[in-house]
């Protein structure tokens, strides 16, 4: 989290052609995808996704494509065959395109040099849509498939495979409380179809597009910073800098109800969920009866089900999932502006 909120604070302060500006791009895309592995190794034992929003999966599946062009697929080829005018559907994109991932490695896994990965997509009657991850490799025997959803198993040599990838993508099928098939057949490859329930267009909450970044906000902000992290401190107020707000940061629940007691009367608050002592879920109705109205930005590396079930128990009160960026920061909080 500070690696990339500082990197992000920084990059605009450079010209884009620069080594500085360079460097601190590879920074911000290395910080990100260590952001997304944790999130999904998180989410092997959740039953819900971490975040949810209206998704094309035809853009997810691009965006998988040219990730695996830079690394996995050098030696098979790629076919893209997704329908236009898919329906869109309500999901986390991150442990989506890990799934994806999983299947797309098993499928290069099990192809000699010039076999076929497809990637295909299509609506399904009323409500549904299928994304297809299908192979022309060696296929699996029945007593294999009928093991291959079970974690731990694999038939990868040792060292090669955790037997956990197949299992991880079938919770996160039912997670979106979609349904997942596999066919195969020895010598004639394997088709996964997963299916999910889709949503029409705009039915999804829209969000409010960020300020660009680095934009000093037409009227700045008092914010109180609650966080018992040196380091994302440190950060949150440099980026509250970068966006000129002004703070009062504190290292805990108890300090910033005190500050609230003095009578600080903040703009906005950050309040971390996990803290020593008094954290999120302790600081958060205290705070109400002091501040009814502030809105508050409850900042945790774990959006789960007791994240989500907090923010909706208080008026104004938004997730803020770590680690972000300065775009994601400066989002949130023009919408509590507003």
């Amino acid at each position: 989290g500070a690696i990339l909120g500082m990197a992000t604070a920084c990059i605009d302060i450079h010209p884009a052609d620069s080594p500085t500006h360079r460097a601190f791009d590879i920074i911000t895309q290395a910080a990100a995808r260590g952001g997304k592995l944790v999130k999904s190794l998180l989410s092997f034992a959740r039953q819900n996704p971490a975040e949810e929003r209206e998704l094309d999966l035809n853009d997810v599946l691009r965006e998988e494509a040219r990730m695996l062009e830079r690394t996995t697929l050098a030696k098979v080829r790629l076919v893209l065959d997704l329908a236009p005018g898919l329906r869109p559907m309500r999901g986390d994109a991150s442990t989506l395109t890990h799934a994806f991932m999983n299947l797309c490695v098993n499928a290069v896994d099990a192809m000699a040099d010039n076999g076929t990965l497809t990637l295909r997509t299509r609506n399904l009657g009323e409500g549904w849509v299928e994304v297809q991850v299908a192979d022309t490799g060696t296929g699996m025997p029945k007593e294999i498939l009928d093991k291959a959803l079970d974690p731990f198993f694999t038939t990868k040599d040792v060292g090669k495979g955790t037997g956990l990838g197949l299992s991880m993508v079938y919770r996160t099928v039912q997670a979106h409380q979609g349904q997942m098939e596999i066919q195969s057949e020895p010598g004639r490859g394997t088709c996964v179809s997963l299916r999910f329930p889709s949503c029409g267009a705009g039915e999804a909450q829209g969000e409010a597009g960020p300020s660009a970044a680095g934009e000093a906000p037409t009227d700045a902000l008092n914010v109180l910073v609650v966080d018992d992290d040196d380091l994302m401190r440190s950060t949150l107020e440099t980026l509250l800098r970068r966006l000129g707000h002004t703070f009062v940061s504190v290292p805990g629940g108890e300090e910033g109800l005190a500050c609230l007691e003095a009578g600080l009367r903040p703009d906005a608050v950050i309040l971390d969920m996990n803290m020593p002592g008094l954290g999120g879920k302790e600081v958060l109705p205290r705070l109400r009866l002091l501040e009814p109205e502030v809105p508050v930005l409850l900042a945790t590396g774990r959006v789960d089900q007791t994240a989500s079930d907090l923010a909706a128990a208080f008026a104004g009160v938004s997730l803020l999932s770590k680690p972000f960026g300065l775009e994601e920061l400066s989002g949130l909080l023009e919408r509590a502006r507003g």
